[in-house]
């Protein structure tokens, strides 16, 4: 697996890993799918044309441009389906018992790997705004540390928030038991 790759620190232990909701990656690859097979549509449409159709020769002089084109916008649609899906396996949220691991793949060989210690995580916010979101249950998750503005993680897309967001509190207030010092309690 991919966090098999990460290292941590003398017994640190992943407490979950999270990917983006399947409805996220699964209308990405449909709208993928449905756009590639827009233009076979197409071609089967004018090749049932009569042959008395003004269209007709036409269609037939140019046919293995006609194809060659199919074939080009097949091959992109292609790439665009592996793409989303590259985006949607490499795109990881690691939670161990010490720290928050967000590894964000920008592009095919452009990876951010970002993670911020428990007990600097100041707060999480969670929304899930839609009602596609909310009957599935993802949304997004903000978590913001105490350091600058860059250090704050944003993911869309991700399954059950509310319950990451209180996996993440009780693996913060854990760690800051651990370390001596209490949480700072909300009113």
């Amino acid at each position: 697996m991919l966090f098999d790759k990460i290292a941590l620190e003398p017994d640190e232990k992943i407490i979950a890993t999270v990917r983006k909701h399947w409805f996220v990656i699964g209308t990405e690859i449909g709208v993928i799918v449905l756009f590639g097979l827009l233009p076979l549509f197409l071609l089967f449409g004018f090749m049932s044309l009569p042959s008395s159709s003004i269209l007709a020769p036409v269609f037939e002089l140019y046919f293995p441009y006609v194809l060659f084109g199919v074939a080009s916008w097949l091959l992109l649609s292609t790439i665009a389906a592996t793409t989303a899906w590259t985006h949607y396996y490499l795109d990881l949220w690691v939670i161990t018992d010490r720290r928050i691991i967000v590894i964000d793949q920008v592009h095919f060989f452009n990876r951010k790997v970002s993670n911020f210690r428990l007990e600097r995580l100041q707060d999480i916010k969670v929304s899930v705004t839609g009602i596609i979101p909310t009957l599935l249950n993802y949304g997004t998750i903000r978590a913001q540390t105490a350091s600058a503005a860059e250090s704050n993680f944003t993911s869309t897309g991700l399954p059950a928030p509310r319950e990451l967001q209180a996996l993440i509190q009780t693996a913060m207030d854990a760690r800051l038991a651990t370390l001596g010092s209490s949480p700072v309690m909300a009113d």
